[in-house]
């Protein structure tokens, strides 16, 4: 099920008009003409001898992640200009995660455990935080997203954002192999 009217209560841009679909798989709702590059960072390549996660090799893995996806939006060869000024006018990008099973088989936390749960949130926490520090600091060289300064980034205080979104959980069935 898709709820637009709580899509549209978190939607980043809100001046920009309202959400009035997702994309084709329905994790990332977008204006009109919006677009969102996604890329996934694979959890299950951040356990350290069966016993730990690289946190320090994760936090570098999403930065990079963010660039490059943020490096796309100027790179894409857009087919129509309403794309390409919406692309720029959100910058959207998505970092998501993949391998979550794989990262508790590895640490020996079984996946419907309430010790899965707090990891999955301290996982999360981290990755958002991460992707955001990051548009925060291409920002600061970059420049943010032209509807920052009426975005709720703006609102709630973050001094710059090169990125509307940044977080996305896709599916990743298909590229998991």
């Amino acid at each position: 099920l898709v709820f637009l009217d709580r899509m549209n209560k978190e939607c980043p841009t809100p001046k920009l008009g309202m959400y009035q679909s997702t994309n084709p798989c329905g994790e990332q709702p977008l204006l009109p003409y919006e677009s969102c590059n996604l890329g996934h960072v694979n959890l299950g390549k951040f356990v350290r001898q069966k016993t730990e996660i690289d946190w320090q090799r994760l936090g570098e893995v999403v930065r990079l992640g963010v660039h490059f996806q943020d490096n796309v939006i100027d790179l894409c060869d857009y087919p129509i200009e309403k794309l390409k000024d919406m692309a720029y006018m959100t910058r959207k990008i998505g970092i998501g995660a993949m391998g979550w099973a794989d990262m508790l088989v590895k640490l020996g936390i079984r996946y419907d455990s309430r010790d899965a749960l707090k990891l999955a949130e301290k996982v999360s926490k981290f990755i958002q935080k991460a992707a955001r520090d990051e548009s925060i600091e291409l920002a600061k060289r970059r420049g943010s997203f032209p509807a920052f300064g009426e975005s709720i980034w703006k609102k709630r205080g973050f001094p710059s954002m090169r990125n509307s979104t940044v977080n996305t959980i896709a599916p990743t069935g298909t590229i998991a192999a």
